[in-house]
């Protein structure tokens, strides 16, 4: 793990049920071709996050197969934020395979460039992602970045249990194992 300089570590927290479907959403619009992103709102005082805005919503012409997100996506993300009374708390992308570590495009080219931003990579085009401990998380340094993996990633970035998430979870797993018959 990167660590530069000391911050203070917010820990950004996501209700089950919406990260599950986050997840989902993002893994349909990669389309299991493409990388595809979300930055995660929230209130200005806070750390909890209360919506999503999906980048190709913001830019429709960003998803290249990499992102390349323009100046017009980042105004209406400007205009949702001022409307909303919310602020940018993280970002979310997609990366192809199974690594999450950030690219050098991804540490020169933040979504957001500021100290304190915390960047989240998920692998394989979010198939089968369903936990924040298979994610990365890139908290923005003043130098750098400090890289939160595996267990880690709960120190910056929590996934709070929910009814709604488990009952998800427990349809998924019921869809995939039981063998149901039509008659």
């Amino acid at each position: 793990m990167a660590d530069v300089g000391r911050q203070p570590r917010p820990q950004v927290r996501l209700a089950q049920h919406t990260f599950l479907r986050l997840m989902r959403e993002l893994e349909s619009r990669s389309q299991h071709r493409r990388e595809a992103g979300a930055f995660l709102l929230g209130r200005a005082s806070g750390h909890d996050i209360t919506r999503i805005a999906f980048y190709d919503d913001l830019d429709p012409t960003c998803l290249t197969g990499g992102i390349t997100f323009h100046a017009s996506g980042y105004t209406k993300l400007n205009q949702i934020c001022r409307d909303s009374k919310v602020r940018v708390i993280a970002d979310i992308h997609l990366h192809p395979g199974p690594g999450v570590r950030q690219s050098q495009t991804d540490a020169a080219h933040p979504m957001v460039a500021r100290a304190g931003h915390l960047a989240l990579i998920a692998p394989q085009f979010g198939r089968g992602v369903t936990q924040a401990d298979q994610l990365s998380a890139h908290l923005k340094a003043v130098g750098g970045w400090n890289i939160f993996l595996q267990s880690k990633v709960a120190d910056v970035f929590v996934v709070h249990p929910t009814l709604r998430g488990r009952l998800m979870q427990l349809t998924s797993f019921l869809r995939r194992s039981t063998p149901w018959t039509r008659t």
